[in-house]
């Protein structure tokens, strides 16, 4: 293979890893049978002329929305309207969606576009035609890292500039703050415990997991440095909810996992390969060669 080819090749595998990681951006529309997670109310009696679904509750920040809907007694040839806004009530999106022969609509939306950066519940708003009477509306709640502040209801947990917020409810103390440490791979949470309670956490597993190969294993949990056998989980897909019993002048709890929020994101894979690239273009003019020459 001569040195023009090999440097080629290297360029190539490069740039198809970077694909890999990069979040895709998509556009789709006739759905087919998604879960459907109904937000709204009628009845058979009084249907709603407008309904909006997505396929899931909880996402994080690179994540595919599967949005879908029906409009009743739709005109051939209209066109829904979605509209998206943050937890601050900030638009993010806002697209049209062709309505199919039978009334029926649909979309993907990612969570990775650059304007998502906020965690929290969002809000997608679906209008048909001009009226506002026929519109509708559906919530779903984005989890992990991007996000300048949380709700009262959320842990703040940093690591290094980012900020993850992760859902919680405790009782016989007051949590303080939330740490995160890829080095241990450990959510550090800080309580000041008056009395005895429990502590429940919904994890996303983008922010932190437990794994032993594909199989879930349990997260190793301390209490003031003490391991405790008595904590609970339960997981779905997406997180992974751990209560935590303390007693009273509790501090300190560590969630340990076999795998944390990555260091490197895509952008920062980007890059690389793009240096990659560069260093191989450079080569190939000045001759230095990376591969032995038979």
């Amino acid at each position: 293979m001569s040195t023009h080819k090999e440097y080629a090749l290297i360029a190539i595998l490069a740039t198809i890893a970077v694909v890999g990681v990069v979040p895709a951006f998509a556009q789709w529309q006739d759905l087919s049978s998604p879960n459907q997670l109904i937000i709204g109310s009628g009845t058979s009696q009084n249907p709603i002329p407008i309904t909006v679904f997505t396929d899931k509750a909880v996402y994080d920040h690179n994540s595919i929305i599967i949005v879908s809907g029906h409009v009743r007694n739709a005109y051939p040839g209209q066109q829904v309207t979605l509209r998206v806004s943050d937890s601050s009530g900030n638009i993010v999106q806002v697209s049209q969606i062709a309505l199919n022969n039978n009334g029926d609509f649909g979309t993907k939306l990612t969570t990775a576009s650059p304007l998502w950066t906020k965690s929290g519940v969002y809000t997608v708003f679906a209008q048909y035609g001009n009226q506002q009477g026929i519109s509708n509306k559906v919530q779903f709640t984005i989890l992990g890292g991007g996000a300048t502040s949380c709700d009262p209801t959320q842990l703040t947990a940093k690591l290094n500039d980012e900020v993850y917020c992760i859902p919680y409810s405790i009782n016989g103390g007051t949590v303080l703050s939330g740490t995160l440490s890829v080095a241990s791979k450990t959510l550090t949470v800080n309580i000041q415990a008056s009395d005895d309670g429990q502590i429940t956490l919904n994890i996303p597993r983008s922010v932190l997991d437990s794994k032993n190969g594909n199989n879930d294993q349990s997260f190793v949990v301390l209490v003031d440095g003490e391991e405790k056998d008595t904590a609970t989980e339960i997981t779905t897909s997406d997180t992974r909810t751990v209560t935590i019993p303390f007693t009273a002048g509790a501090g300190m709890i560590e969630i340990i996992g076999t795998q944390i929020v990555p260091e490197f994101g895509p952008i920062a894979m980007l890059v690389l390969a793009i240096a990659i690239i560069s260093i191989i273009a450079v080569s190939a003019k000045t001759g230095l060669r990376f591969m032995p020459k038979y």
